[in-house]
């Protein structure tokens, strides 16, 4: 049976059509996933549904006798109430209910007369089957799980939710939701500030509900395992798949080559029936009527469209060259702690990343995940212990309030000229790179939605140069378009990656290591991604053990870590770190080894470089057809010795860096 119905709706804005001739039904146990581009209508349509607007033609209804829950981006909660008196709120109406079954059974201990008795018997049996039909005494039996299950404890009950954060709110909102069971779950973006063990859990709750859901996501491992059918709105139509988003991706792609096919085989047969009407031009009857024929036979096909496919895509590139070259130590932390009152994120933290390295920074909400970065960027001190960026870090920061920086009064391109210091037309053709075209770019920030806003702040981090990226939550708000888009662009980035994200896809795809938070202060620096990290969590400690290595050690004393980004004698470089002293020379000989030791570093360095560009020449002849075999094994044996020339070149460069720093330079 059918729970929603939607019949032919068509929705504009002024001039532009949005959607038209949707038609779709959910019925009971359905999973549907919706999909499509920012600014597709994916959210209009799931407002008409909600009744919040109308549809210029066509109609959407909800089966009578049927509830339906939302869960929208931004949750409305009550900020005078506790958390446990918010999720409590959602049972106000089972509450009424159990109040009628009171007041029935005083009234029966107290009627004096046969019929008042009769009727209060009567009134409480009613009153009684609706109670348990709403759950009955059992309705706030779940409380505790759901909520240990989204990430609060019970020492959080007493919390009042307007000194929650966003996110919390909106897991607070989402535990109201599960825990009303309505007939029909509709869900906007549902894993946006959910960790991945919460996302996790609400995968395996959907997966088992009851009742239908329709969801929208970025997400695309979260759509794999909760939907069974996927329904895409693309040119303005809205088609349905059966089947997760990865037979959608599969069944769509088939499709579309099916109807080219089509299209273009009938468009071969039209041009064949077109070039027998020309040669029969005469005017005798056996000529027109061998043009009517032809003719009619045209009209009476059934036409096949062209395929049309939305193949715009974010293009643009991290420029990891234009940043110089970072030292092999490119991210040390040594004995980092971090305290809030009694509490402590993390105690003595200590990895090191290196040049190249991909990492994913993983863990529960609230384990300290935004917070180590913060530490990172210097923007808060650590308790104990320290972390240093190595020599010529150029860092990038997107966090997930990057959109927030964004000053709403101003446009597009205002937003973007100063930064990259460029034409209109520079910046014109810029902001074309991330779909910003046309008028869009006179837009104002304040008038873009959330996944607009997140590109636009994407494009003004990208403009400057880095060596070292660091992105917290960078999918939030992104349709799953400019997710792949994103995932391309850092696949392709050449620097030192740390990324934190609850996206599963995202970090299989661009990270080869994992610094795993615990919750409980403790961390593990991990060789591989998301999955083998995670699949090693499942396996028998020996195995889990071979493979990671503790970050943490909870009995060590601190040492502070060695930087290159503080100045003077023994200071502290601003992270809570300390700069090893310099020699004891007089000062004239000591500025006499620096100057010497700049040199020596500029010199190594040019080296590496010249080294890379003849490695990069022998490389490209290799890749050329050649008739000569001689010349070919000679190519492999010069670029087998060039790579030793350059790892030999690489270490003079370190080893010049690192009695740079040794001196004191900067």
């Amino acid at each position: 049976m059918s729970i929603l119905t939607v019949t032919n709706l068509e929705k504009s804005f002024g001039t532009d059509l949005l959607f038209s001739g949707i038609n779709f039904s959910v019925v009971a146990g359905q999973k549907m996933g919706l999909v499509g581009r920012n600014g597709c209508g994916k959210t209009t349509l799931l407002k008409i549904l909600l009744g919040q607007e109308l549809p210029d033609v066509g109609k959407a209804g909800l089966a009578a006798g049927h509830s339906l829950g939302y869960l929208r981006q931004e949750a409305p909660v009550h900020p005078e109430h506790t958390i446990l008196e918010e999720v409590q709120s959602v049972f106000a109406p089972v509450r009424l209910l159990e109040a009628e079954v009171t007041r029935w059974e005083e009234a029966m201990s107290t009627e004096t007369t046969d019929e008042a008795l009769e009727t209060a018997m009567e009134q409480y049996s009613h009153a009684r089957e609706a109670f348990e039909a709403a759950g009955g005494y059992r309705h706030e039996a779940d409380v505790p799980q759901t909520l240990r299950n989204l990430g609060f404890s019970e020492a959080d009950y007493g919390k009042r939710v307007g000194s929650c954060s966003g996110g919390e709110q909106t897991r607070l909102a989402l535990a109201k939701i599960v825990l009303s069971s309505p007939d029909l779950l509709i869900l906007d973006e549902p894993t946006n500030h959910l960790d991945i063990a919460a996302t996790e859990w609400l995968e395996g709750f959907l997966k088992n509900y009851e009742g239908a859901v329709l969801l929208v996501s970025h997400d695309r491992y979260f759509l794999d395992a909760v939907t069974d059918t996927i329904a895409d709105i693309e040119n303005q139509k809205l088609t349905v798949y059966k089947g997760n988003y990865s037979h959608f991706r599969r069944q769509k792609e088939e499709r579309q080559l099916r109807q080219q096919e089509m299209y273009d085989n009938q468009q071969a047969e039209i041009t064949r029936l077109e070039a027998v009407m020309k040669k029969n031009m005469g005017e005798d009857s056996v000529q027109s009527r061998l043009r009517f024929r032809m003719e009619k036979r045209i009209e009476r096909m059934d036409k096949v469209d062209r395929v049309q496919t939305d193949t715009r895509a974010v293009r643009a590139l991290f420029d990891a060259d234009a940043a110089g070259r970072i030292g092999r130590d490119v991210l040390r932390a040594e004995s980092l702690t971090k305290t809030y009152g009694s509490r402590t994120l993390f105690g003595n933290l200590n990895f090191l990343i290196e040049r190249g390295e991909r990492v994913g920074l993983v863990g529960p909400n609230g384990a300290g995940k935004t917070t180590l970065v913060k530490l990172i960027l210097g923007t808060e001190q650590p308790t104990r212990g320290g972390v240093s960026l190595g020599h010529n870090a150029r860092v990038s920061y997107f966090s997930q309030h990057a959109a927030d920086s964004l000053l709403p009064q101003l446009s597009v391109i205002d937003s973007v000229q100063p930064v990259g210091d460029m034409t209109e037309t520079q910046a014109r053709n810029y902001l074309a790179r991330f779909l910003f075209t046309g008028d869009d770019v006179f837009k104002s920030v304040g008038m873009l939605s959330g996944g607009e806003k997140n590109k636009l702040a994407l494009a003004r981090m990208i403009l400057e140069p880095c060596n070292l990226l660091i992105l917290d939550e960078p999918t939030n708000h992104l349709d799953i378009a400019s997710c792949d888009a994103l995932t391309e662009m850092l696949a392709k980035y050449d620097g030192t990656l740390l990324l934190v994200s609850h996206d599963r896809y995202l970090l299989n795809a661009t990270t080869t290591k994992t610094l795993a938070l615990d919750g409980r202060g403790g961390g593990t620096l991990f060789e591989g991604n998301y999955n083998t990290w995670r699949d090693a969590q499942k396996a028998p400690a020996p195995a889990t053990k071979a493979k990671a290595a503790r970050i943490t050690s909870p009995t060590s004393t601190p040492v502070p870590a060695s930087s290159s980004n503080g100045a003077g004698n023994s200071g502290s470089n601003g992270n809570g770190t300390h700069k090893p002293a310099p020699p004891s020379l007089n000062p004239r000989d000591l500025s006499k080894a620096r100057v010497k030791a700049r040199e020596l570093v500029l010199t190594t360095e040019s080296g590496v470089n010249a080294v890379e560009t003849r490695v990069a020449e022998v490389e490209a002849r290799l890749a050329r057809p050649s008739d000569s075999v001689a010349d070919m094994v000679a190519l492999a044996a010069e670029h087998t010795r060039l790579q030793d020339e350059l790892m030999a070149a690489l270490a003079a460069w370190e080893a010049a860096v690192a009695a740079q720093e040794g001196l004191g330079v900067a």
